[in-house]
């Protein structure tokens, strides 16, 4: 882990770990935070899978990559639409597989496992997240689903998820981290008591995209127009702004037509039909280039 990567991991404990200790923070702070991390590492982590596929893509192979992505995104709109359910349901199992690659990044993972290990590592963080603060998961998903878990249910759950990742590890392998060991024990239960909006935003800013963009910038470091930080940067401005201008145009149309929960419901649907795309190129290229 560099110290760019160390540095925000602190930081982000040290955000949950004040939001847990003052939770009558204004909600209004919560959503301030998810926009500047959405902003300055959510979005860009995920502009340059055109990059990822192929530095040198010529513009017929960019337009055939375009049109496969937006199509990506259209079929998982349409099964949104049709089945929001199963969608959802597709979103966490696709969720907890990505974010839990993100923990292996410098680890080689034998593909025929690498399912379980990264799917049961994210599966435990997510179910921390929207465990931990069940209210607010409840109010968010309570235009498509209603369900209910005992206080015990919930910790029984989560500390499952956490007990049968730390086994699927020992047993398949990559050989535990002391980092790897101490986000099982202190960054599980700290998302867990951490508010919905900041353990989310917290975890998938510092814990994933930051470390997948690091990743990223080693790939493409060596190219001219990726050889400084600067440079870097304006090859994730382009589909940046197209994603949060897009977002942007959809929730204010939104408002016109949504109640409160359907508008923040609506949010985190469009965040998963971006991620679905991303996710599958983002896979592939970790197993081509990292993870293999």
């Amino acid at each position: 882990m560099n110290r760019i990567e160390f540095f925000f991991k602190i930081l982000g404990a040290v955000i949950c770990l004040l939001f847990i200790s003052k939770p009558e923070i204004h909600l209004m702070v919560e959503w301030t935070l998810v926009a500047v991390i959405l902003l300055t590492v959510g979005i860009p982590h995920g502009a340059i899978d055109h990059l990822l596929t192929n530095p040198q893509l010529e513009r017929r192979s960019f337009t055939r990559f375009l049109i496969h992505y937006l199509l990506l995104i259209a079929v998982y709109s349409i099964l949104w639409y049709m089945a929001p359910i199963p969608a959802l349901a597709a979103f966490l199992l696709m969720s907890a597989y990505h974010f839990g690659q993100s923990h292996f990044l410098a680890q080689n993972q034998p593909n025929h496992t690498a399912w379980a290990v990264y799917g049961l590592r994210g599966g435990y963080f997510l179910a921390a997240i929207l465990c931990g603060d069940l209210e607010a998961t409840q109010e968010i998903l309570a235009p498509i689903l209603e369900f209910e878990l005992s206080p015990v249910s919930r910790l029984l759950l989560v500390a499952g998820f956490g007990f049968i990742s730390g086994i699927s590890q020992l047993v398949f392998g990559p050989k535990f981290t002391a980092i790897q060991a101490l986000e099982l024990l202190v960054l599980g239960p700290t998302l867990y008591f951490s508010p919905l909006l900041v353990g989310f935003v917290v975890y998938f800013g510092f814990w994933h995209s930051l470390p997948s963009m690091l990743v990223e910038y080693s790939y493409l470091k060596n190219l001219p127009f990726c050889n400084s930080l600067g440079k870097f940067s304006l090859q994730l401005l382009p589909f940046s702004v197209i994603s949060v201008i897009g977002m942007g145009i959809l929730l204010s149309v939104g408002t016109r037509f949504l109640t409160g929960q359907e508008l923040i419901l609506m949010f985190f649907v469009i965040i998963s039909l971006i991620s679905f795309p991303h996710i599958l190129y983002m896979d592939k290229f970790l197993k081509e280039k990292n993870q293999n």
